[in-house]
């Protein structure tokens, strides 16, 4: 069989370098994964293409010792986002006296490593969500007692200032109930239909956009040949307004508030450990101070928050939310951004397999 058939079918990325450290040879893996053509890629330095500086060290020991290297989880800048991958340098000797060249395969974990975190995240959420909810069923209990109490006050009292304590007490109580409503989570049955995510997208910047206190500048990069998708639109639009808010807040500083809207049709993603054909992605980023290392793993829990004045209830209600429509929402990097991407399956019941069975 011919060697290029072969080096072509591969999965996984392979970069051939030359003893000027230009690549010299990729296959259609290395295309995809580098989201660059062949033609722009033969004869570029690595330098340009790979920024890590541990994989370029690695390089020179390579082909000074003639030896083989494999590096864990090296950071893979893209176009739009970085990728996590392992690779594997060797030196391949083509002619006795001359330097070798360097062959690098590159196989991407982002799948694996998503998977594995999700995973672990939907199970401690579920976990702190079911707690939550028996703990807001008990403290709703007594608070009903206790605003009926305050009402019967009020009836017998006639102290007009007194009156003033037992109107703190009933409104305290009902804000109370609001709270742990909110945290017990939406009971509404879903009502979706068929719409075009770019009128939800829109309907929310309407309604940030009519805060006079601020300035915004939104950058919008849609995708017009998107299909309609079957959602919710208001718990969407609440959903999507949740992250859009916390953008804005973490921008209150700033003269001018930068949100970035981006929107993408992707095939064969993993949401919530099943495999889907076709799904819908929706990435919310911002210029704010972005988020704190120690809550990168716990931000979308219930009453996790970084301002004195929040709840930590919005995050959490807009994963629910997504949950709700088979969905993800995720944290990641976009080029040095805070960006919120959500994933939205296509068809949701026609999912692929899922992947625990292929595990």
């Amino acid at each position: 069989m011919n060697s290029d058939l072969i080096l072509e079918s591969l999965e996984c990325a392979v970069i051939l370098i030359d003893q000027n450290d230009c690549v010299e040879q990729v296959n259609i893996a290395a295309e995809t994964l580098l989201c660059q053509s062949r033609r722009y890629l033969l004869g570029k330095p690595v330098r340009e293409l790979i920024s890590d500086r541990t994989v370029h060290k690695s390089l020179s020991e390579c082909r000074l010792h003639n030896a083989k290297f494999t590096l864990r989880e090296v950071e893979l800048e893209e176009l739009d986002q970085s990728s996590l991958v392992d690779m594997t340098l060797s030196a391949v000797t083509t002619q006795r006296g001359v330097e070798p060249s360097i062959l690098i395969e590159i196989n991407s974990i982002n799948r694996i490593s998503r998977f594995m975190k999700e995973k672990n995240q939907l199970e401690r959420q579920q976990s702190f969500r079911l707690m939550m909810r028996g703990l807001a069923h008990e403290i709703k209990n007594p608070l009903g007692g206790i605003r009926g109490a305050a009402q019967l006050l009020d009836r017998e009292i006639k102290d007009p200032s007194r009156k003033e304590l037992t109107d703190i007490l009933i409104k305290e109580a009902d804000r109370l109930t609001r709270l742990v409503d909110r945290v017990m989570g939406s009971r509404e049955q879903l009502k979706p239909k068929l719409l075009n995510i770019h009128e939800v997208l829109e309907h929310v910047v309407h309604l940030v956009s009519v805060n006079d206190g601020i300035s915004l500048n939104i950058s919008r990069f849609y995708d017009p040949a998107l299909p309609e998708i079957e959602v919710d639109k208001e718990q969407m639009i609440q959903a999507l307004l949740n992250i859009v808010g916390n953008a804005i807040e973490a921008q209150e500083n700033s003269d001018i508030v930068k949100i970035g809207l981006v929107t993408k049709f992707e095939r064969f993603v993993t949401i919530n450990q099943v495999l889907h054909r076709q799904a819908l992605k929706v990435r919310v980023w911002d210029e704010g101070p972005g988020v704190p290392v120690d809550m990168k793993d716990v931000i979308f829990d219930p009453l996790i928050t970084g301002r004195p004045e929040g709840t930590g209830l919005g995050l959490s209600i807009t994963q629910e939310i997504i949950q709700r429509h088979h969905g993800a929402v995720q944290l990641e990097d976009f080029h040095g951004k805070t960006c919120f991407s959500i994933y939205l399956p296509y068809n949701p019941q026609e999912s692929v397999t899922r992947e625990a069975k292929n595990a």
